[in-house]
């Protein structure tokens, strides 16, 4: 007798469940890491964007690269993103610490940047969401990953969200 169940049907989604804060306090940890912002970025590129490199724990990956506010130098992260308004949110959480990650710092001394999503490079224009749209933007990515409710109780800090916009779609 031969089980043929392997598991969902194609298109079916499983669903998810939360992890415990201490994974979510790790991964925040190590997403911050100078080897994961040495990795990541490298991997991605390596892999344009597929497979783990792509999505994560429910989240599009991305690279960003900013500008330097002091060096002027190109600086690229790979952050978690998710799909909204014709661009793409960014949550600058830097894992839940107190402080404001630098590629945020940057954005706000030079919003133009770009980004890499799989294997799409795009210029965009970066701006803050606040009031609803904050909130909206909050719960979408909270929803993709559970993580950043527990960043947001942790933080002594309000964690900026960013709309990164195509430059050509951007009014």
């Amino acid at each position: 007798m031969v089980v043929r169940n392997a598991g969902p049907s194609p298109g079916a989604t499983l669903p998810r469940v939360p992890l415990p804060d201490l994974a979510y306090r790790l991964i925040g940890r190590f997403s911050v890491s100078r080897f994961d912002r040495f990795l990541h970025p490298l991997l991605y590129r390596r892999m344009g964007g597929r497979g783990i490199t792509g999505r994560v724990l429910g989240a599009e990956m991305l690279l960003l690269t900013t500008r330097g506010r002091r060096s002027g130098q190109a600086r690229t992260v790979a952050l978690f993103a998710f799909a909204r308004d014709g661009g793409w949110v960014v949550i600058a959480s830097r894992g839940g610490t107190r402080e404001i990650p630098a590629w945020y710092r940057n954005l706000e001394a030079q919003p133009q940047a770009t980004i890499q999503i799989r294997g799409e490079t795009l210029a965009v224009r970066a701006r803050d969401l606040d009031g609803d749209a904050y909130e909206v933007a909050f719960e979408q990515a909270a929803t993709g990953y559970p993580g950043y409710r527990l960043y947001r109780r942790e933080s002594p800090v309000r964690i900026p969200i960013v709309l990164l916009t195509p430059i050509s779609a951007a009014p």
